[in-house]
């Protein structure tokens, strides 16, 4: 039997190998480049161990922990995760805690990202066509644009509204506001990937997953050809049957015989490097799919404790970095010594920009500048670096990419020993572990034919963020209640909460008002009488608008009242804005804070006070119209 080519030795093309190769299967892996790893390789300079920018190693796929956990053994160390956002000359924590974002933001500020966002869970688009409407009808209008335009268009080069929903609904649908607050109040249970406070790492960086797989296929007499290029894909009745490959250092040129391809170079390459050639509207597709690439500038800064986190988001247009990572905190083994810390600026770029073409030099003159500018660095010595260009790193979601790619799966599928996997040869914008589960699934497919199919993989967000392995796989439920229909119950349920939560308000400013007559102190009255309204609001809105009761209604109240102490918090300080500074009458002045802070009061009860996963099995029945 002929052995399956796999082209490209990456994290798709690796797992591909490793999972053949466990089943006896003979493969042969190409690598153009002259190491393993693909985008996830490691690299040595003066000592330390270099990732190509942060890889972090965090999963719920099952396959992709057991392979984790087959190849790398006891060599994984647990990472504390700090990743924050640098804003408005701010360092916003992520996850999200509430205190900091508050005194950060302001008051104002922050009453504007929640009033934004509520609006659109209440009247939420049906339809978003690009980022920006994607974004914005997940999170808000403000929050979309403090925290995710700049930095998205720092990135992609391009207006959000030119970017395809598609990017957002894959790297980030698993998120959302409602979880980041509820994370900032009650702490991350740890369901949303991006969320995660800590993540397992290679001891030697994240190529060491990669160099480990190599070690196995070798130990199993399994090749692999580094600095090895393909040239042309020969096939012949629907069928890939010949390879022909280059050694990029002697030139010279080998036709070999395959029994299938399982490939991650990039797909555009691949549809021009098949004979006989594709038809021309499928040539003329690949054509247009784009990808921007990456600089990587790699600074040693002598010195120590630079800054605690594992990476930075810079979203900050006075400046082009877009990510630092600091190796000083990751895996400790990484490091030559604790007197230097190595920094890798990003940059995003594309072909014939004036970064991509600009000298070594200039670029790490600028990544110094720009890290001294937003304040990473005071006056520490630079003392070397390097830079590293990659090409093709993130494919392009915009135009019309999709009829494109539509084109050229139609094609490609009609191939029955070709398959197509990795960010690269499916033009997928896969996070590390959705590369490995598509090599893997690529595998069981040459075991068993039409066993899973590959353009499925990342592209539902219970599959991406939450689901476990086997819920992944199967079709996502058909009994959701559509978008009308949740807005109408949205709808009711915020009328119903407006006249209970209104009932509530008149015995809060009722006892209010006689406390303040009796002449105590306008924050004491605040706090008796807001516990007395918080008590009636409770019993009235668990009774007459959600209907949810829970097992033990301590614990209910309990909820109820931490998700209202927000409220309560803004109520302390809009008074004290409306009282001290504007002169208004303090029972004025209640009415006014309390009529802000319904809408943000009812959202946090829906979401958290009144879930349905902790209720008794007496639920009062949900009000019908």
């Amino acid at each position: 039997m002929e052995p399956i080519y796999i082209l490209g030795a990456g994290p798709a093309g690796l797992a591909a190998a490793y999972t053949l190769t466990k089943q006896g299967q003979s493969v042969v892996v190409v690598e153009r480049d002259s190491q393993v790893g693909g985008l996830a390789k490691s690299i040595e300079y003066q000592g330390f161990i270099l990732d190509y920018g942060p890889h972090r190693f965090y999963t719920k796929i099952a396959p992709v922990l057991q392979l984790w956990d087959e190849v790398l053994g006891d060599e994984q160390v647990t990472v504390n995760r700090l990743t924050r956002i640098y804003y408005g000359g701010k360092y916003f924590s992520y996850p999200l805690k509430a205190k900091q974002v508050l005194s950060a933001l302001g008051f104002v500020e922050t009453l504007r990202i929640i009033i934004s966002y509520l609006a659109v869970r209440l009247f939420p688009k049906s339809q978003t066509n690009n980022f920006a409407e994607w974004v914005e009808n997940k999170f808000g209008k403000r929050l979309a644009e403090i925290f995710f335009e700049g930095y998205t268009e720092k990135l992609w080069g391009i207006p959000c509204t030119e970017i395809s929903a598609d990017w957002a609904a894959q790297r980030i649908k698993g998120l959302s506001l409602s979880k980041a607050i509820k994370n900032a109040i009650l702490g991350n249970d740890g369901k949303v990937k991006n969320l995660i406070d800590q993540f397992q790492f290679p001891r030697l960086g994240s190529g060491q997953l990669y160099e480990k797989i190599a070690d196995y296929l070798q130990q199993h007499q399994q090749p692999i050809l580094l600095n090895t290029e393909v040239i042309q894909v020969h096939h012949q009745n629907s069928q890939v049957t010949h390879i022909t490959l280059r050694n990029r250092i002697t030139k010279e040129e080998n036709t070999v015989t395959c029994g299938g391809v399982i490939s991650s170079i990039p797909l555009t390459h691949l549809v021009q490097q098949l004979q006989s050639s594709p038809p021309e509207k499928v040539i003329d597709a690949a054509k247009s799919l784009k990808f921007r690439n990456t600089i990587l500038v790699y600074l040693m800064v002598e010195g120590g404790n630079i800054f605690p986190d594992n990476w930075l988001y810079i979203n900050d247009p006075r400046v082009q970095v877009g990510r630092v990572t600091n190796f000083a905190n990751w895996s400790p083994e990484m490091l030559a010594n604790t007197q230097q810390t190595p920094l890798c600026c990003e940059y995003w770029c594309n072909f014939g920009d004036d970064l991509w073409q600009c000298p070594e030099d200039e670029l790490r003159i600028l990544a110094a500048k720009e890290l001294r500018q937003i304040g990473l660095l005071k006056n520490q010595t630079i003392s070397d670096g390097f830079i590293v260009r990659l090409s093709r790193t993130y494919p392009i979601y915009a135009g019309n990419y999709q009829t494109a790619l539509s084109e050229i799966q139609g094609y490609l599928q009609t191939f029955q020993n070709l398959q197509l996997v990795g960010r690269y040869g499916a033009f997928k914008y896969n996070n590390q572990d959705h590369s490995l589960l598509m090599g893997i699934f690529a595998a069981e497919n040459v075991l068993t034919p039409g066993k899973h199919d590959l353009w499925d993989v990342n592209s539902d967000s219970e599959y991406v963020e939450e689901a476990s392995a086997e819920a992944a796989t199967t079709a996502a439920t058909n009994t959701r209640l559509s978008r009308r229909r949740q807005t109408l119950k949205t709808l009711r349920e915020f009328g119903g909460y407006l006249f209970t939560g209104g009932a509530a308000t008149i015995v809060d400013v009722l006892v209010f008002s006689i406390l303040i007559q009796s002449g105590l102190w306008y924050v004491f009255a605040l706090g008796i009488s807001y516990f007395i309204g918080l008590s009636t609001n409770f019993w009235l809105s668990r009774r007459f608008v959600f209907g949810v009761y829970w097992k033990n209604w301590f614990v209910q109240y309990g909820v109820f009242a931490t998700v209202a102490l927000n409220s309560l918090l803004a109520n302390l300080g809009l008074l004290q804005l409306l009282i001290n500074e504007l002169g208004w009458h303090p029972t004025l002045s209640r009415l006014a804070s309390a009529a802000c802070v319904a809408m943000i009061s009812f959202t946090g009860h829906k979401l958290y006070s009144f879930s349905s996963q902790n209720q008794s099995s007496n639920q009062v029945s949900e009000l019908q119209s």
